[in-house]
């Protein structure tokens, strides 16, 4: 019951963060939508700031969890793992939920810059450790050019296949809404950056086309 309702109020909270934003948003609000007293949300969380933290918190290890690969997918075929996590995340940082939230920082930054901080801690950071440490198995099995440097590439290789589809949304533009046009996309973009950093030219681990 008390993770039930744990899970209750992250899920009211993150809905009403994104859609009226940080500071139009009242822990009053949140339990009333929830239907819970408010002494009982402030009893998990002291403060509305700090509430908003889990909620970005959870969404970055919900990331985590949905992307990373497996450790025997990792040492059997590093690329595939790589091209595979890249697919997931598209579709977390794609999600309304996540879009919603991203405007709530776009907006509201400014004002709250700790916030911010906190959402570069525990969702951009990780992610991008993560990514580098995947190119860096793919280093280790001898299939990038030597001059790489893998933080940087890393860095490029999301901002290519995640940040551009991610800014395109937050704008407003109805892109990549289905699954197919996703897979499209991230097999164009994957071929189009793998061209330059493999050691040999690259069609994609197990053609990237296929998948």
């Amino acid at each position: 019951m008390s993770e039930e309702l744990d899970a209750l109020i992250l899920k009211t909270a993150t809905r009403l963060f994104g859609e009226q934003g940080y500071a139009a948003t009242s822990v009053e609000q949140i339990a009333a939508v929830a239907k819970v007293g408010k002494q009982t949300i402030y009893r998990r969380h002291p403060s509305k700031e700090n509430l908003f933290k889990t909620v970005i918190s959870e969404l970055g290890n919900s990331f985590l969890l949905a992307a990373s690969p497996s450790d025997e997918m990792v040492s059997s075929d590093p690329l595939q793992a790589l091209y595979k996590t890249m697919r997931m995340l598209l579709d977390l940082i794609l999600s309304p939920e996540t879009l919603s939230l991203s405007r709530t920082f776009i907006a509201e930054g400014w004002r709250f810059p700790d916030l911010v901080n906190h959402a570069g801690a525990h969702i951009f950071d990780p992610l991008e450790k993560l990514t580098c440490k995947l190119l860096t198995a793919v280093s280790r099995a001898s299939l990038l050019k030597a001059d790489c440097d893998l933080e940087q590439t890393s860095q490029m290789l999301a901002t290519l296949c995640l940040g551009g589809p991610h800014q395109q949304m937050l704008f407003g533009r109805r892109i990549l809404t289905t699954a197919e046009e996703r897979d499209n996309y991230l097999n164009l973009a994957w071929h189009a950056f793998m061209t330059g950093i493999l050691a040999a030219p690259a069609s994609g681990p197990r053609d990237r086309r296929s998948q």
